[in-house]
């Protein structure tokens, strides 16, 4: 009898290891996606609606004939970003080239956060809206 609780202990310990695992550590494959339409001079939705320590896959599309920079510099340094992505967000922004997508997966932190064209005049414009993490 000792001998089978001897081998039961690692399997035991191991399974409850798996089961504390953070949300974070779960597979990024199972991460809600959220598209977020850029254009010369709008975000779109203009308010972005996540759940705090979830993962989530924002998928940032261009429709213009011109490259767009999205800018949530306070979101992206507060989020973790899935490893793999960490390229893609430089200072804080994502360049999107003309008719074109990118997508980041990461797990945001509670918050509220500005998110913004890349430029003063898009700024001007309009390109501005709000990420709620709650």
């Amino acid at each position: 009898m000792q001998e089978k609780n001897s081998m039961m202990r690692p399997l035991l310990m191991t399974l409850a290891l798996l089961a504390a695992s953070p949300a974070a550590a779960q597979d990024w494959r199972m991460a809600p996606e959220y598209d977020v339409l850029l254009t010369t001079w709008d975000i779109a939705p203009g308010q972005l609606r996540l759940k705090s320590g979830e993962p989530v896959r924002l998928r940032f599309v261009n429709n213009s004939n011109r490259d767009l920079k999205f800018s949530a510099e306070d979101f992206f340094k507060n989020a973790r970003l899935r490893q793999r992505d960490g390229g893609t967000v430089a200072k804080g922004a994502i360049m999107v080239p003309s008719l074109s997508t990118r997508t980041v997966v990461l797990v945001p932190k509670a918050g509220r956060y500005k998110m913004r064209g890349g430029n003063v005049a898009q700024r001007v414009a309009g390109m501005n809206g709000t990420i709620i993490v709650e």
